[in-house]
């Protein structure tokens, strides 16, 4: 099969098409920027032109966007995008019902929600990774310790934490909408806003605060409302497990995240995804995987990846997680704040079956989650 691969700077492209070309299809990689997801006639041109030029039989990119489907649709070419994104906002595109689309979602719980709306243009693919090259990558680096903890990610304390710059709502209602926050930061597996924050609330707050994704979208104001309690259950749950562990613990933390004084962990700033991520995962003690709060029952990609390293992950429970893996066999997982620090001292003093749990879960990511493997249920559809 010929692809015509949209490439937008996102990270899992070279892994991608080593895993197409692997498979025996010819993989033709392009890029161009988008100005407007609804309309964009340079981009809507350009995009014609190249299918013009050669015979592909399908479009692929990472995460979903509304200007690819158009162009397969008028060319009569499928269009495979493979969600990587929580929450990922083009999903609410009226173009996600055109014929030519095979969206998959990695999350269980946003491709039911999606797929109860109608569109059977959606489906369940969990996220890949790419063993063989880190195997290559990292042959000599897995059991050189670096680190003791190790946490890769951002503390989202930044302009885009919207929920903290709302400072115009009653007293009744903030209140409410910081409870549902503190109380998810002590629960994992199930999603509090969704139960907490009906369309009634969202009308009470979309009297002060306006959400719209604007023409050529559906309305996705509530679940912008309660993606932005979700994030903000983030920042305080990385914020207060990283000040825990630091506490005890010798924690490193690389992120492009300046972290606040009073959290005592090393920063050592931000890391390549390519090879300096990996190098992490596979010389540190223990992987801390903190899941953005918007992913509400997948498997974040931050997982797979550290299994893929042959790293030991020890994560936040997700719903998923349970269908996959066995806790404390190809991963370990916690379920509250004492139960981490718990782990977290154990595996830190257990080296042989910290090691043991790091090699099954290395050949779980190589068994389950290899690009060769999903690529190939992705591309029969």
């Amino acid at each position: 099969m010929k692809i015509l691969y949209y490439y937008w700077n996102e990270n899992s492209k070279n892994d991608c098409v080593e895993s197409m070309e692997r498979l025996g299809h010819s993989v033709v990689t392009w890029s161009h920027p988008i100005d407007n997801h609804v309309s964009d006639p340079v981009f809507s041109k350009s995009i014609l032109e190249e299918l013009n030029r050669e015979n592909f039989d399908c479009i692929f990119s990472f995460n979903y966007f509304p200007l690819l489907s158009e162009a397969a649709l008028h060319k009569s070419l499928p269009y495979y995008s493979w969600v990587y994104d929580s929450p990922h906002y083009t999903l609410e595109s009226l173009t996600l019902g055109n014929s030519c689309n095979r969206v998959f979602i990695f999350d269980y719980a946003l491709a039911d929600r999606y797929r109860s709306k109608g569109y059977e243009t959606v489906d369940y693919m969990p996220l890949g990774v790419n063993v063989n090259r880190l195997d290559k990558l990292l042959s000599d680096q897995r059991g050189q310790y670096e680190h003791d903890i190790s946490f890769i990610g951002s503390l989202y304390n930044d302009e885009y934490n919207f929920y903290d710059q709302i400072k115009y709502l009653p007293d009744y209602l903030k209140g409410y909408l910081d409870s549902i926050i503190k109380a998810q930061e002590l629960i994992y597996g199930m999603d509090l806003a969704s139960k907490l924050l009906s369309h009634e609330l969202c009308d009470q707050i979309g009297k002060y605060v306006e959400a719209d994704l604007g023409n050529g979208f559906n309305s996705a104001r509530d679940e912008i409302f309660r993606n932005m309690l979700r994030k903000k259950t983030t920042i305080n749950e990385r914020m207060n497990l990283l000040q825990l562990l630091s506490k005890n613990f010798n924690v490193d933390l690389y992120s492009g995240s300046t972290p606040p004084a009073h959290l005592n962990v090393h920063h050592l700033g931000i890391t390549d995804n390519y090879r300096g991520m990996p190098k992490v995962f596979a010389t540190s003690k223990i992987n801390l995987n903190i899941s953005l709060r918007s992913i509400l029952t997948g498997i974040p990609l931050r997982v797979i990846n550290i299994l893929g390293a042959g790293g030991f992950c020890l994560t936040n429970y997700q719903a998923e997680l349970a269908e996959y893996f066995e806790n404390g066999e190809e991963l370990v997982w916690f379920e509250s704040t004492e139960d981490l620090l718990d782990k977290v001292a154990y595996y830190l003093n257990h080296d042989e079956e910290r090691k043991k749990i790091a090699q099954k879960g290395h050949e779980a990511a190589r068994n389950l989650f290899s690009y060769d493997i999903l690529l190939t249920k992705i591309l029969k559809q």
